[in-house]
């Protein structure tokens, strides 16, 4: 059986939390294909970001989509072929600031689509912007004097 892992090197920051989600799917993806879904079958997709990394990490089929665009990329994905097995991996960012509406949307047609969110509450890859999730004062490169905002709670 091919591998899940790559030879890519993993580029993402010591201690983020995408390595847990990255190591939980590795884990996963094999109970899937124990229950009769093959690999075949299952297909990634994401945004942009530090999120979209974990492609890089994973032997399986995907779609990169435009930032905050990828729950609809999943969407279609599955209604043009329901017996797909569809993770979607998204950043705070990328499905609750830009791609809310298509996120909100997704959950309220409640296709049977797996979404993970990775939350690093930053946009990582820019700069560090703060992002929906970011606590209120958080102080990085653009935002030197904090985040003015209280969080959004996508609970």
């Amino acid at each position: 059986m091919k591998s899940l892992k790559t030879n890519a090197e993993i580029t993402w920051c010591p201690g983020c939390g995408n390595f847990g989600i990255l190591t939980a799917i590795r884990n996963a993806i094999p109970i899937l294909e124990d229950k009769g879904i093959s690999r075949e079958n299952i297909i990634m997709t994401s945004g942009i970001g530090c999120h979209a990394k974990i492609f890089d990490y994973l032997n399986l089929s995907g779609f990169y989509g435009l930032h905050g665009r990828n729950c609809s990329n999943s969407e279609g994905i599955k209604i043009s072929n329901p017996d797909l097995k569809v993770i979607n991996f998204s950043g705070d960012a990328n499905g609750l600031a830009e791609g809310l509406a298509h996120t909100l949307f997704a959950a309220k047609r409640n296709q049977d689509i797996t979404f993970i969110l990775h939350n690093n509450s930053v946009y990582a890859l820019t700069t560090g912007q703060f992002s929906p999730l970011s606590e209120k004062g958080w102080k990085g490169p653009s935002t030197p004097k904090g985040s003015f905002e209280i969080p959004f709670n996508p609970i």
